[in-house]
């Protein structure tokens, strides 16, 4: 298998504006204002220094139920790797079916090896998988980088597409998967952890066989706070996520923590929305009335991120331009694209409240 090792780097664009930036020093600062003037247009690659918090000062939030006499305990991981093939791209084939880059921000993969705009569940069926156990699930979620350039030269009116643009010539990433507004070096994780746990209140049935679920909400800033989640934590505090990028003290790392819903309607595999079809349990871990409980994924990311770069603010998750990398707009998706034989193992570990890795 084809691997994209190596490092990915600062887009040609920052090349260009390093050098323009030298030209304008050299004739005396001419060109200035257009990098330092209009705050809509100027910075628009820059993340928001105030949206890192040291995780050291928040309080414990994280409150978990109590199991009750019918919980379901066990927990079964899945070793997917860590994108070791490089399967990157701009699509989101739940959300956006068929719209090439649709997504306008890179999506780090595992599982299924086929996953793209154009997938369907014929598609996805029999494409092979990056799963040790034949899993040929789709897991994907939105890359982080480090960018230490500041890119403040791009002109927001270019990462914004217009109205009338039509979706399919939606700008495709370039040879170091870098987009409009999304620029700077992929990180891989140092650790993947997907793990699908019980309910706890009761036991859990099968999923269904392409099931869509999806996690956060990538347009936050547009649609509300309804359907984000607190992502992120360090090593050493998970009793703690926040809706800001951390900053971790030394000997700790950056980790994204994204639990998915898991109370299903009946046996459909999406919905119009692709939320109501599948919703969150209570505070008590039950499931609402009519609806069935079903294996809790919870898709666990730790990232080796250099202190230094935390304290700088240097570091982002990759989003939609109109999000400008606000962390509370990270998000994952999942579409179920296990055998009969693997999802029946899963829940036969979980109700039975055993430890299973495959």
């Amino acid at each position: 298998m084809a691997r994209k090792q190596g490092r990915h780097r600062i887009a040609r664009r920052t090349k260009i504006a390093t050098a323009l930036l030298g030209l304008s020093i050299a004739v005396g600062g001419l060109v200035v204002s257009t990098t330092t003037g209009d705050s809509d247009s100027a910075a628009a690659d820059e993340v928001d220094k105030s949206l890192f918090v040291d995780i050291t000062k928040v309080r414990p939030n994280v409150d978990k139920p109590e199991p009750g006499r019918n919980a379901s305990t066990g927990s079964f991981t899945v070793d997917c790797g860590k994108n070791e093939n490089g399967h990157f791209n701009p699509d989101n084939f739940i959300a956006q079916p068929g719209i090439r880059n649709g997504a306008q921000h890179l999506h780090d993969y595992v599982g299924n090896l086929s996953a793209n705009a154009d997938s369907d569940n014929d598609s996805l069926l029999g494409a092979g998988t990056t799963c040790e156990n034949g899993d040929e699930s789709a897991y994907f979620w939105p890359v982080v980088r480090i960018d230490t350039e500041g890119e403040g030269e791009q002109n927001r009116n270019n990462q914004n597409q217009d109205d009338e643009q039509n979706q399919a010539e939606l700008e495709e990433p370039n040879a170091d998967n870098e987009l409009a507004g999304n620029d700077g070096e992929i990180q891989r994780p140092a650790t993947v952890d997907i793990t699908f746990k019980g309910n706890a209140q009761e036991k859990v049935k099968e999923m269904p066989k392409f099931l869509r679920i999806l996690y956060g909400d990538a347009k936050v800033t547009a649609n509300g706070p309804a359907n984000a989640r607190e992502s992120w934590t360090c090593t050493g505090f998970e009793d703690r996520v926040i809706k800001q990028y951390p900053v971790c003290p030394e000997g700790s790392d950056v980790k994204r923590v994204h639990t998915f819903p898991s109370c299903l309607d009946g046996n459909d595999i999406d919905s119009e929305n692709h939320r109501d079809h599948i919703r969150y349990p209570n505070e008590n871990g039950e499931c609402a009335n009519g609806l069935t409980a079903v294996p809790e994924l919870t898709i666990s990311l730790t990232y080796e991120i250099p202190r230094a770069i935390q304290v700088a603010g240097q570091y982002k998750v990759d989003s939609f331009p109109e999000e400008d990398h606000n962390p509370f707009s990270d998000h994952d998706d999942f579409a179920n694209v296990m055998s009969e034989q693997i999802m029946d193992r899963l829940v036969d570990c979980v109700n039975e409240g055993r430890k299973c890795r495959e």
